[in-house]
């Protein structure tokens, strides 16, 4: 929930930061992020091809998402989808908070590498089908999806170093005291 909770504090208005912000940090909710598609380079998001259109007041989100770690069991997540697709490549998208209950989400764990997992170690595959959410649920301005984006994935990725580098390193102090113990 780190890279969530960074972007609804750099980019979250006061309303956003109350809502999900506030219960995120305190530990009482849990949230997942919905970039990556099955059908494009999940490295790019500029190929997105998820839509959310305005209608009324309310976005409207169509798309398919996978490997949105965690959201099984989460209240929330923010998913990254195509808002003006006549846009430039790093205009095109807008992140937008969308409740885990909305009409039209369903979450369905998915295994990776024969690892099921559970709650916030579970991957799954989102499938937006005419989700509607508020217009103030849009994270930032739109078309800032790309450069929110940015700001979540380059923290993100030494989070999971750091994780990594730690795993190994207990795994590698397991492993020296059983040999010694042998």
């Amino acid at each position: 929930d780190a890279g969530n909770a960074e972007i609804l504090l750099e980019f979250g208005t006061d309303e956003q930061k109350e809502r999900w912000l506030r219960p995120l940090v305190a530990g009482e909710m849990r949230s997942f992020f919905s970039m990556t598609e099955p059908d494009v380079a999940g490295s790019d998001p500029r190929l997105l091809r998820a839509t959310a259109r305005l209608e009324g007041g309310e976005w409207v989100i169509d798309g398919r998402k996978w490997f949105s770690s965690g959201a099984e069991g989460a209240a929330f997540g923010i998913v990254m989808a195509v808002t003006d697709p006549d846009a430039g490549p790093y205009e095109r998208a807008s992140q937008i908070i969308v409740p885990a209950g909305a009409p039209g989400l369903t979450i369905e764990p998915i295994p990776v590498m024969g690892h099921r997992g559970h709650g916030w170690t579970t991957h799954c595959e989102v499938t937006y089908s005419g989700v509607r959410v508020p217009v103030e649920n849009t994270l930032g301005e739109v078309g800032d999806g790309f450069r929110i984006a940015q700001k979540r994935l380059g923290p993100g990725r030494i989070h999971h170093v750091m994780r990594w580098l730690g795993q190994m390193q207990r795994a590698f102090e397991l492993m020296c005291t059983y040999a010694l113990e042998r």
